[in-house]
Parts: structure tokens; sequence; C-alpha cells
């Protein structure tokens, strides 16, 4: 069992060791056969990003004035059912409240 740790740790450092030889063989490989400088590739990394974006807005604008046209249409229903503000909603409340209760409801100050 022991022998077996020692194997196995031996095996995970042999693994590592690789992993950085490779990565100090290939970055300056990587780097020469680039077909562009840094800051070529950060200038496209930018136009790319500008491009995503307006698709993004794009993509995000048409739903939303969806949603709008809805909001409006539901708020027009909403006027058309119950009047067409809130002072009407008042005045409907209080001749409800005059039929129920008898009397002449208390005016709210102001």
């Amino acid at each position: 069992m022991l022998r077996r740790r020692r194997d196995q740790g031996g095996e995970t450092s042999s693994f590592i060791g690789g992993l950085i030889l490779g990565l100090i063989i290939s970055a300056p490989i990587a780097a020469w056969m680039s077909p562009r400088s840094g800051s070529e590739t950060r200038s496209e990394i930018r136009q790319q990003g500008v491009i995503i974006r307006r698709k993004t807005q794009q993509a995000v604008r048409k739903p939303i004035e969806q949603i709008q046209e809805q909001i409006d249409q539901l708020q027009a229903k909403a006027g058309q059912i119950k009047g067409e503000s809130v002072e009407d909603a008042l005045r409907e409340g209080r001749s409800i409240a005059t039929r129920v209760l008898g009397t002449e409801p208390e005016a709210p100050p102001g």
C-alpha cells in the first residue's frame, strides 16, 4: 500500500513536470507561428466584441418592443374596462359605498 502511494506520487510529479516542460517548449513556438502580432490580435478581439454586442442588442430589442406593445395593449384594455383614470375609479367606489351604506362617504382630505 505504501509502495503504491509512492508510485502514484511519482507518476503525478512526472505528469506535472511533463506538463510544465510542454508549456515552456510550446509557448515560444506558438508565438513564433502566430499569424498576427499581439496588438493585431487584441484589435481583432475588440472588433469581434463590438459585433457581438451589436447582435445581442438587436436580438434583445425586438422581444422588449413586443413586450412593451403587449403592456400598452393591456393598459388600454384596463382603461376601457374601469374608466379612463383613477378619479373615475374613486367616483365609482364612492357611488357603490353610497348605495351600500345609504349615506354619502366623507371626501378625502385635500
